[in-house]
């Protein structure tokens, strides 16, 4: 076979063809740079939507102790001491107590328009992970802003830090406290016996845990959820990101697990006087999709809320 013979250009055609060339490169380097600019805006937002709600690995099980266990007849523990035969009545009608007081004071409060100090308290517990994309969005972001990171854009969206504001007597909660307002300010909660578990009861004051939510849904169907609104759910993700980059993003999925959920509630004459809560979140898993690509991310922290100086 004939060896092909090797084409001359003219100087004016290997000009034109350096053109071609540098017009090609151009479309690619703008192409990329889009594509890339959208990765990051999915990124934040994704990130910034759930960690928010939490944040990786796998999610641990915790064991939680029972508020009262049967054991020959016998009752114990919930801090309602011992008994026998009719004990587990004494239990229930502790818990049940505690609940109506609780509930009442909060409902009270609420629909009265009390005055209040609201505060909160957030940190990572574990920084917020992307996998391999973690390093390259840090760079990006901080060739804008050297001092900001995933963390600190994650952590404006979910409350990371301190927060803390007076709410006055008879103003409005959500816009007082402004930013996820109607998460954050006081609830008339609506608790049931059964959610309240290692009770203690000293004098005005209750003491409790309630038990792990799995992905709690804004339903009343958590115990978490029957006593605040501070929690994340996936609807509220999706709405985020496509407010914030459109339908070319979706969430396929969100699970997480709020753990050590610790409550105290102060009532004196029926009023409330101070209700606090802390808890540990993690979510091992938020799913998204851009276009078909699709993205991993976790994360996870500890945040404590307290509800005080009441004026009625």
């Amino acid at each position: 076979m004939a060896k092909k013979e090797k084409i001359v250009l003219t100087p004016e055609e290997r000009l034109a063809k350096m053109d071609r060339t540098k017009e090609k490169r151009k479309i690619f380097g703008e192409t990329f740079l889009k594509a890339c600019a959208l990765f990051l805006a999915v990124v934040f937002v994704y990130a910034a939507t759930y960690v928010a709600f939490g944040g990786g690995r796998t999610v641990y099980q915790s064991v939680v102790t029972p508020a009262a266990s049967i054991s020959g007849g016998t009752v114990s523990g919930g801090g309602s001491g011992t008994a026998t035969g009719g004990g587990t009545a004494a239990v229930t009608d502790e818990a049940q107590a505690a609940v109506d007081a609780i509930n009442a004071a909060t409902k009270a409060a609420v629909d009265g328009g009390a005055g209040y100090t609201w505060s909160r308290t957030s940190a990572f517990t574990k920084n917020v992970d992307v996998g391999s994309a973690t390093g390259t969005l840090n760079s990006i972001i901080q060739a804008v802003d050297s001092n900001a990171s995933i963390d600190s854009v994650v952590g404006g969206f979910i409350g990371i830090g301190e927060n803390k504001k007076d709410i006055p007597k008879g103003a409005d909660a959500q816009e007082e406290i402004g930013y996820h307002g109607a998460y954050y300010k006081l609830k008339a909660t609506s608790l049931q016996a059964t959610d309240l578990q290692n009770l203690q009861v000293n004098g005005d004051t209750y003491t409790f845990t309630l038990p792990n939510a799995d992905t709690p849904k804004r339903d009343g169907s958590s115990a978490l959820n029957r006593l605040t609104e501070d929690i994340v759910v996936q609807d509220e993700v999706s709405a985020e990101i496509q407010q914030q980059v459109g339908s070319a993003l979706s969430v396929t999925s969100l699970v997480g697990t709020y753990s050590n959920i610790n409550v105290t509630v102060v009532i004196t004459d029926g009023q409330l006087q101070e209700l606090r809560y802390s808890y540990d979140a993690e979510v091992s898993e938020l799913g998204l999709r851009a276009a078909v690509i699709p993205i991993t991310g976790t994360g996870a922290m500890h945040t404590e809320a307290t509800y005080s100086n009441f004026v009625y």
